[in-house]
């Protein structure tokens, strides 16, 4: 009895040490550490783009900012308190030897009033801004009140967006007005491995997905609208313009002539313009579908990864079984939703001008598998890429190529490859 007494609490302490271990977050970047910042005018809108200048920029700790009890660095905002600089910019480098340690990276900051964030030179956050090109006059949507300033925000990114080696943060902080009485800013970078985490950046990138298909679906809306009242225009005109001509053949045909042969050029000219416009947005509406579709093939990828996931949770060995189970329901709550093929299939069709609907027209007796594997096919993608994403071995990709070209009744000499890539 007394043996037992003392090992069950050994067993407690080792599995809280090891799952403790196990979903570990790490801060990369702390509060309180040195940030390089400018506050001595407006930059250029490149700016975050740009090497630091070290004749100009200074040196401090954060919290970085002015009129804050909460400030240890206080910056300056110009030489009239009345009339302050709208702009505050930040910067920081920072090294990672393997960036895919962490499942994810977290930005947790404060800002007072509104903040862009760029990693590496490329925005990837803004909050309290408006839409568009943000410059060192934008000022920010909203006054941020006392209650929120303590309050810190976070962003949530993958840990590919991260290199290898040095990168490099860099913030602006924009007030509401000139008259402001305070600025504050404050930064953390945190690293996560716990599996959770996961659920959080997949509705982060579900969010982004859905506002792009929006913007697509606004701009089709408005090159419809445009389409409509650029018929109703050459309508109108072309009836104004029918009675001009009845009234002028009347009494002076040789200038109806000349004045029918102007308005046929202007005519031209316009609707020249209009199918030029119409191919513009066209163009557009393709780029975006081509995003799409490889946005989606990302994601693809990604249920594959959480498969691998699923399995090496299944082998997981520990006595808390209940969380595994609960992390492997979420997985498969994941992987089963089948909406990721039919968005690819829908921008797929689009961007090759039907394929899929032709391959079905030409081969009836292709399975759906086997249309996928096409698809995969004429994008180019390698063996070990198809045999991932369908999570099957390499040798079965060569035998189902093998099944369908078989039921495609290609001949011996003919490449499946090359066909597949030609058909349309």
């Amino acid at each position: 009895m007394k043996k037992n007494i003392f090992l069950q609490p050994l067993i407690t302490i080792l599995f809280l040490l090891i799952t403790f271990t196990s979903f570990s977050q790490d801060k990369i970047i702390n509060q309180g550490e040195d940030w390089m910042y400018y506050d001595e005018g407006t930059l250029e809108n490149n700016w975050a783009k740009t090497s630091l200048n070290n004749t100009s920029w200074k040196k401090g700790v954060t919290p970085l900012g002015y009129g804050d009890k909460k400030i240890i660095t206080e910056i300056s905002y110009g030489k009239d308190k009345n009339n302050k600089q709208i702009t505050k910019y930040f910067k920081k480098t920072f090294t990672l030897k393997d960036p895919l340690k962490y499942i994810a990276y977290e930005f947790k900051f404060q800002r007072d009033d509104g903040i862009v964030i760029y990693l590496n030179g490329e925005e990837i956050h803004r909050d309290n801004l408006p839409k568009g090109i943000i410059t060192g006059k934008t000022k920010a949507t909203y006054l941020v009140q006392k209650s929120a300033e303590t309050m810190f925000l976070s962003k949530i990114i993958d840990s590919k967006d991260l290199k290898k080696g040095k990168n490099t943060i860099s913030i602006s902080i924009h007030q509401v007005s000139e008259n402001s009485s305070d600025c504050i800013f404050n930064f953390e970078l945190l690293g996560h491995n716990n599996p959770n985490i996961l659920s959080i950046l997949i509705d982060e990138k579900t969010a982004s997905n859905f506002k792009l298909e929006t913007e697509i679906k606004n701009l089709s809306n408005k090159l419809q609208q445009n389409n409509d009242a650029l018929k109703i225009d050459f309508l109108t005109n072309s009836n104004d313009n029918f009675k001009l001509l009845i009234f002028l053949l009347l009494f002076f045909l040789v200038t109806v002539a000349v004045i029918s042969y102007y308005m046929f050029l202007r005519y031209r000219k316009k609707e020249e313009q209009a199918v030029k416009e119409l191919l513009e947005v066209n163009k557009l509406v393709f780029e975006k579908d081509k995003e799409m579709m490889v946005f989606t093939t990302q994601l693809l990828q990604n249920k594959q990864s959480f498969k691998e996931i699923k399995t090496e949770l299944n082998y997981l060995k520990t006595s808390n079984t209940s969380t595994v189970k609960n992390l492997i329901q979420q997985i498969n709550f994941i992987i089963e939703n089948d909406d990721e093929w039919d968005q690819l299939k829908k921008h797929f069709n689009t961007v090759y001008s039907g394929f899929y609907d032709l391959l079905i027209n030409l081969h009836p007796t292709l399975t759906e598998i086997e249309l996928r594997h096409c698809m995969f096919i004429k994008l180019h993608m390698q063996t070990k890429e198809i045999a991932r994403i369908l999570h099957i071995d390499p040798r079965s990709v060569q035998a189902s190529r093998y099944r369908i070209k078989k039921k495609m009744k290609l001949s011996e000499g003919t490449d499946l490859r090359n066909y597949i890539i030609h058909v349309v």
